[in-house]
């Protein structure tokens, strides 16, 4: 019953590649729904994906660690 045979590795092999399947298709759908960014009007391979939130840092020594940047504050 436990026993491996070729039929049985198959039929396994089809079921995890459905399930891999069925994850990265029914990611795609999530992530397209719902899209409240910029990307309304646009065309091109950026008009599904959107924008990454990034912050400017820098290394402040007096830390020993990375700070947002301030885009307000003067230079030093």
């Amino acid at each position: 019953m436990f026993g491996f045979s070729l039929s049985k590795l198959l039929v396994l092999a089809l079921i995890v590649g459905a399930v891999i399947v069925g994850f990265r298709v029914f990611g795609r759908l999530s992530g397209q729904g719902g899209d409240k960014g910029g990307n309304q009007g646009r065309s091109g391979p950026a008009a599904g994906k959107a924008e990454p939130n990034a912050f400017d840092t820098e290394y402040d020594a007096e830390t020993d660690s990375y700070v947002v940047r301030d885009k307000n504050a003067a230079p030093d």
